[in-house]
């Protein structure tokens, strides 16, 4: 690795918004960043949004970190949970329009 250089906020936000498209690996080597400090960034962006990125910006207390997880977590369960009952009314549907069709 060569020198090593402070990234802007919108450099590092630039940076996650195509680690989303060639993954975290890929990134990190093609801006030579270390895979750990990628997901430091992912965490601090999805917490604390651009001014986070920052450099010398104020730690996220890992109280604060892990609540927002769960609640990262339960959004998608309820998301699954949205979709299953979704798909389970439009079979539903089809099952009695075929039962009043005689089919």
């Amino acid at each position: 690795m060569g020198k090593r250089t402070r990234k802007s906020p919108q450099e590092k936000q630039r940076i996650l918004e195509e680690s989303k498209t060639l993954g975290l690996v890929e990134t990190a080597r093609k801006y030579e960043i270390s895979y750990q400090a990628l997901k430091n960034w992912q965490g601090i962006y999805a917490i604390s949004g651009l001014e986070g990125l920052a450099a010398g910006a104020v730690k996220v207390s890992p109280e604060l970190k892990r609540l927002q997880l769960e609640n990262q977590r339960l959004k998608e369960l309820v998301a699954d949970k949205e979709l299953e009952l979704k798909i389970k009314n439009e079979l539903l549907k089809k099952t009695s329009s075929n039962k009043l069709t005689g089919k």
